[in-house]
């Protein structure tokens, strides 16, 4: 585990100018058609009807019953919308889209090409420039108080993306420890590391950034809604900031102040002595100012301010 001195640049960078991930994991279905955008809609829990050319947002691929099949990006094209997908996911994804698409104008299309990059912080735009003049499909947006731009970039575009990216922009590549740290303290979750599909998207709190509650109908909207208005999960993903202690593992036992068990340990966060980690817990002990144990050390439950 890299200690928190080697991780500062990064969050500096992602404060001042911008930090750039890539997503090899993403696959591509790119949606063309008059209705696509209004037919998409219908299929994810984002408002992305109205969203013009050159936007992006991260959103979600709910069934029937609200339960999630795939937390994806869209980034709209003039001409089309690219719906980033994981990749383990993605004959899934086509299939229930498919079935879905009766007489709208849209069509369906799974591309090999693309790889996508994100930018985030103030100098994201910047990044997105450069993408552009590589080729790249580009879609802005924001997240969790972060600005974003979304890259779809053509496979042989440049011998060295990150350089090409990082050089006249003066961003900077996040490493596994350092984007880790940023999901944790910014309770940004990524399936299959702090949560599983085919759970509902608040017990991952993927209602705070990826669904709307004003939208129109979609597909297991009914479910979704009154999960957040009329109840909650049995348990739901919390940021914990646990005090002196370093070396939490992952799936460890979370306790309640009786010694009852709250939950589990999701991921920890590289921090050194102190740490936040994503904790699942039962519902009753995700309230902010919770106090907790891990291991012996005193824990409190401290949700970010988005």
């Amino acid at each position: 585990m890299m200690g928190r001195m080697s991780i500062e640049p990064e969050l500096r960078a992602l404060s001042e100018r911008a930090l750039i991930c890539p997503a090899p994991t993403l696959a591509t279905i790119a949606v063309s058609g008059a209705d696509r955008l209004t037919w998409l809609g219908g299929m994810v829990t984002g408002d992305v009807k109205g969203l013009l050319p050159g936007s992006a947002c991260r959103t979600l691929i709910v069934g029937t019953t609200g339960r999630l099949l795939a937390d994806v990006w869209v980034l709209v094209a003039a001409e089309r919308v690219l719906v980033g997908v994981p990749r383990e996911h993605v004959e899934g994804v086509r299939s229930h889209l498919e079935a879905h698409l009766v007489m709208e104008d849209a069509e369906l299309t799974l591309e090999n090409g693309p790889v996508w990059w994100f930018a985030y912080g103030p100098e994201a735009a910047a990044v997105a420039a450069v993408g552009e003049r590589l080729g790249a499909t580009v879609g802005r947006g924001s997240l969790v108080g972060l600005e974003v731009a979304a890259m779809a970039i053509p496979p042989g575009a440049a011998r060295n993306l990150a350089e090409d990216l990082t050089a006249p922009t003066g961003a900077l590549l996040a490493t596994p420890e350092g984007w880790q740290r940023v999901r944790v303290e910014r309770l940004l979750p990524e399936a299959g590391l702090d949560f599983e599909l085919g759970g509902y998207p608040q017990e991952a709190r993927l209602e705070r950034f990826a669904v709307s509650f004003q939208k129109g109908c979609y597909v297991g909207q009914e479910a979704v809604y009154m999960l957040e208005k009329r109840g909650h999960a049995p348990k739901r993903l919390a940021r914990v900031r646990v005090r002196g202690r370093a070396d939490i593992s992952t799936g460890e036992e979370v306790l309640a102040e009786d010694g009852s068990v709250a939950g589990t340990v999701a991921t920890v966060s590289p921090d050194g002595a102190d740490a936040w980690v994503l904790a699942l817990l039962r519902f009753k002990h995700t309230t902010t100012g919770t106090a907790l144990r891990i291991g012996g050390a005193s824990a409190e439950v401290s949700e970010p301010a988005d």
